[in-house]
Protein backbone atom coordinates (compact mmCIF):
# COMPACT_ATOMS: atom_id res chain seq x y z
CA UNK A 1 0.00 0.00 0.00
CA UNK A 2 1.34 3.46 -0.76
CA UNK A 3 2.24 5.43 1.86
CA UNK A 4 2.17 9.06 0.56
CA UNK A 5 1.42 10.27 -3.28
CA UNK A 6 4.52 13.21 -4.46
CA UNK A 7 2.91 15.76 -7.01
CA UNK A 8 5.42 17.94 -9.21
CA UNK A 9 3.75 21.26 -8.83
CA UNK A 10 4.10 21.49 -12.91
CA UNK A 11 1.33 18.57 -13.21
CA UNK A 12 -1.35 21.01 -12.32
CA UNK A 13 -0.12 23.38 -15.33
CA UNK A 14 0.26 20.35 -17.88
CA UNK A 15 -3.39 19.78 -16.97
CA UNK A 16 -4.18 23.12 -17.78
CA UNK A 17 -2.36 23.07 -20.60
CA UNK A 18 -4.37 19.91 -21.92
CA UNK A 19 -7.59 21.13 -20.87
CA UNK A 20 -7.16 24.19 -23.26
CA UNK A 21 -5.49 21.78 -26.06
CA UNK A 22 -8.75 20.13 -27.10
CA UNK A 23 -11.40 17.43 -26.13
CA UNK A 24 -9.14 14.37 -25.88
CA UNK A 25 -6.31 16.33 -24.28
CA UNK A 26 -9.20 17.21 -21.93
CA UNK A 27 -10.10 13.68 -21.19
CA UNK A 28 -6.48 13.07 -20.98
CA UNK A 29 -6.64 15.43 -18.29
CA UNK A 30 -9.65 14.20 -16.52
CA UNK A 31 -7.87 10.70 -16.46
CA UNK A 32 -4.91 11.76 -14.62
CA UNK A 33 -7.49 13.52 -11.90
CA UNK A 34 -9.06 10.41 -11.92
CA UNK A 35 -5.50 8.09 -11.51
CA UNK A 36 -5.04 10.76 -8.54
CA UNK A 37 -8.14 10.23 -7.17
CA UNK A 38 -8.32 6.89 -6.96
CA UNK A 39 -4.39 6.74 -5.48
CA UNK A 40 -5.67 8.92 -2.54
CA UNK A 41 -8.25 6.79 -1.32
CA UNK A 42 -5.64 4.09 -1.04
CA UNK A 43 -5.47 0.31 -1.26
CA UNK A 44 -5.16 0.64 -4.88
CA UNK A 45 -1.50 -0.96 -6.51
CA UNK A 46 -0.11 1.59 -8.58
CA UNK A 47 0.04 -0.25 -11.49
CA UNK A 48 -3.43 -1.24 -11.37
CA UNK A 49 -5.25 2.18 -10.92
CA UNK A 50 -4.54 3.26 -14.77
CA UNK A 51 -3.47 1.48 -17.81
CA UNK A 52 0.07 1.44 -18.31
CA UNK A 53 1.98 1.68 -21.57
CA UNK A 54 2.75 -1.86 -22.91
CA UNK A 55 6.90 -1.01 -23.14
CA UNK A 56 7.10 0.92 -19.53
CA UNK A 57 9.65 3.12 -19.62
CA UNK A 58 13.67 1.75 -19.39
CA UNK A 59 15.59 5.15 -19.78
CA UNK A 60 15.01 6.00 -16.15
CA UNK A 61 14.77 3.01 -13.42
CA UNK A 62 11.33 3.12 -11.40
CA UNK A 63 9.31 5.15 -13.84
CA UNK A 64 6.36 3.98 -15.15
CA UNK A 65 3.93 5.56 -17.86
CA UNK A 66 0.42 5.37 -18.03
CA UNK A 67 -1.60 5.47 -21.18
CA UNK A 68 -4.00 8.25 -21.15
CA UNK A 69 -5.51 7.47 -24.61
CA UNK A 70 -5.28 9.22 -28.28
CA UNK A 71 -1.28 9.54 -27.42
CA UNK A 72 -1.49 11.14 -24.44
CA UNK A 73 0.70 10.00 -21.21
CA UNK A 74 0.95 10.53 -17.46
CA UNK A 75 4.88 9.90 -16.23
CA UNK A 76 5.03 8.49 -12.42
CA UNK A 77 8.25 7.23 -10.29
CA UNK A 78 7.71 5.06 -7.52
CA UNK A 79 10.19 4.24 -4.95
CA UNK A 80 9.07 2.27 -2.01
CA UNK A 81 5.77 2.90 -0.40
CA UNK A 82 6.19 6.61 -2.22
CA UNK A 83 4.49 7.63 -5.67
CA UNK A 84 5.59 10.35 -7.44
CA UNK A 85 2.76 12.11 -10.48
CA UNK A 86 5.85 14.08 -12.34
CA UNK A 87 4.43 14.86 -16.04
CA UNK A 88 1.30 14.40 -17.98
CA UNK A 89 1.21 15.28 -21.90
CA UNK A 90 1.40 14.17 -25.57
CA UNK A 91 3.99 11.07 -26.03
CA UNK A 92 6.00 13.24 -27.93
CA UNK A 93 5.93 16.01 -24.70
CA UNK A 94 6.40 12.86 -21.87
CA UNK A 95 9.83 11.45 -24.21
CA UNK A 96 10.97 14.99 -24.07
CA UNK A 97 10.38 15.25 -20.39
CA UNK A 98 12.27 11.72 -19.74
CA UNK A 99 14.98 13.12 -22.01
CA UNK A 100 15.87 16.25 -19.90
CA UNK A 101 15.50 14.96 -16.69
CA UNK A 102 17.36 11.41 -16.77
CA UNK A 103 19.87 12.95 -14.41
CA UNK A 104 16.97 13.82 -11.65
CA UNK A 105 17.60 12.16 -8.33
CA UNK A 106 15.30 11.18 -6.00
CA UNK A 107 15.99 13.79 -3.19
CA UNK A 108 15.78 16.26 -5.92
CA UNK A 109 12.49 14.76 -7.16
CA UNK A 110 11.08 14.58 -3.81
CA UNK A 111 12.37 18.42 -2.69
CA UNK A 112 10.13 19.93 -5.39
CA UNK A 113 7.03 17.89 -5.21
CA UNK A 114 3.60 18.26 -2.91
CA UNK A 115 2.75 15.53 -0.84
CA UNK A 116 -0.73 14.42 -0.47
CA UNK A 117 -1.06 11.89 1.88
CA UNK A 118 -3.37 8.68 1.08
CA UNK A 119 -6.63 7.59 2.82
CA UNK A 120 -5.63 4.59 6.04
CA UNK A 121 -2.43 5.30 5.37
CA UNK A 122 -1.42 5.90 9.01
CA UNK A 123 -2.10 2.51 10.22
CA UNK A 124 0.43 1.74 7.56
CA UNK A 125 2.96 3.79 8.10
CA UNK A 126 3.02 2.73 12.24
CA UNK A 127 3.33 -0.69 10.93
CA UNK A 128 5.92 0.40 8.55
CA UNK A 129 7.83 2.46 11.06
CA UNK A 130 7.64 -0.94 13.41
CA UNK A 131 9.47 -2.52 10.57
CA UNK A 132 11.85 -0.09 9.82
CA UNK A 133 12.45 -0.23 13.54
CA UNK A 134 12.85 -4.36 13.21
CA UNK A 135 15.14 -4.48 10.15
CA UNK A 136 17.69 -2.04 11.80
CA UNK A 137 17.73 -3.69 15.19
CA UNK A 138 17.53 -7.89 16.22
CA UNK A 139 14.04 -6.79 17.78
CA UNK A 140 10.63 -8.71 19.00
CA UNK A 141 8.25 -6.97 16.27
CA UNK A 142 5.20 -7.77 19.32
CA UNK A 143 7.14 -5.33 21.24
CA UNK A 144 6.07 -1.94 20.12
CA UNK A 145 2.41 -3.39 20.04
CA UNK A 146 -0.20 -1.10 22.15
CA UNK A 147 -2.30 -2.35 24.96
CA UNK A 148 -5.30 -0.83 22.45
CA UNK A 149 -4.36 -2.70 19.60
CA UNK A 150 -3.71 -5.92 21.64
CA UNK A 151 -7.66 -5.48 22.98
CA UNK A 152 -8.87 -5.01 19.59
CA UNK A 153 -7.18 -7.88 18.57
CA UNK A 154 -7.64 -10.15 21.56
CA UNK A 155 -11.14 -8.33 22.76
CA UNK A 156 -12.85 -11.98 23.01
CA UNK A 157 -10.17 -12.85 25.19
CA UNK A 158 -9.51 -9.63 27.48
CA UNK A 159 -13.94 -9.43 27.57
CA UNK A 160 -13.70 -12.98 28.99
CA UNK A 161 -11.53 -12.04 31.78
CA UNK A 162 -12.90 -9.30 33.33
Amino acid sequence: MLQCIHLDPRIHKCLEMLRRSGKKAALAADKVEEIIARLRNGGVIPDRVGTVTKHGELRIKGVMKYDLGSGYRLVTYKQGRRFFLLYAGSHDDCHRWIENNRELTVAQIEERCVVLPVCGADDADRSAEREDICEEEDCDPLAEISERDLRRVFCGLVGAAH
